[in-house]
């Protein structure tokens, strides 16, 4: 069982993540509504969002490797208005499918750490900082801390009020610390039965360096511990503060992916 540990952990970050993917396209602040289409075809899984083509993020091709081959350029045909992203793992990554891609104008561009951890019972979530979870009353001034993150993003009243039901869900829970009242960080865990998932930490640049991040994390594994969850998973760019706060949290590398963009 424990030669096949790895795989069991990617599977399962497959899932949970393609089902964040989902989540987050429905909650975008985005003037204009995302469709995102889950398609299937061979072995891959399809995500096309045909209001926004050039986000990477939101067409992505998951799963593609040696087995569809065969299929590399019906899969292309599918996303007429821009070239997808392919979200390679580990797994589906051969010299013939590397060829497959660069022959067609794609490259390695960018790469994310996947972790796994199991926490414990009693994980010390105390902290030196308020850290508050978001609530019906509280989501819009949470949805003007994201707008602030994205450099002042203007935020329509159609868009707020479209949105902000998402970001107080039972399985959506986002949190916010405060610094002497003011904006500091925020951070979402995302829950799917007995897994969770730990995503869109964010510290503002005045704020980062005293460790706004790890305390978040920490108030976040304790609650999913509280909510009955096994497993959190999360992504990290490798060597960044991120991925060091997880390690100090207990997480561990499960696999390391690798976006494949055409240049």
């Amino acid at each position: 069982m424990n030669t096949h540990k790895p795989l069991v952990y990617l599977e399962q970050i497959e899932k949970i993540e393609l089902e964040l993917t989902k989540l987050n396209a429905s909650r975008s602040l985005v003037p204009v509504e995302r469709q995102l289409e889950v398609l299937r075809l061979g072995r891959s899984t399809l995500l096309r969002d045909r209001t926004h083509p050039a986000s990477m993020y939101y067409n992505r091709i998951k799963g593609f490797g040696p087995h569809d081959l065969a299929e590399l350029d019906n899969l292309l045909g599918l996303y007429p208005n821009a070239a997808p992203c392919f979200d390679m793992t580990p797994n589906h990554m051969t010299e013939e499918v590397s060829r497959a891609l660069f022959s067609r104008g794609f490259v390695p561009a960018e790469q994310l750490v996947f972790m796994y951890t199991h926490p414990p019972e009693g994980i010390e979530a105390a902290s030196a900082f308020p850290i508050e979870r978001v609530t019906e009353s509280s989501a819009e001034e949470f949805i003007q801390w994201i707008g602030l993150s994205e450099g002042g993003m203007e935020i329509s009243e159609e868009t707020l009020a479209r949105s902000k039901g998402y970001f107080y869900r039972p399985d959506f829970v986002n949190y916010m610390l405060r610094i002497d009242g003011n904006p500091a960080a925020m951070g979402s865990l995302f829950l799917k039965r007995e897994e969770g998932y730990i995503a869109n930490d964010y510290t503002f640049p005045a704020y980062r360096g005293r460790g706004c991040q790890l305390a978040l994390l920490k108030r976040r594994l304790a609650d999913a511990v509280k909510l009955g969850v096994k497993t959190v998973y999360t992504d990290v760019v490798f060597g960044s503060v991120s991925h060091g706060n997880m390690e100090k949290a207990g997480f561990k590398t499960a696999f390391l992916n690798t976006f494949w963009m055409k240049i």
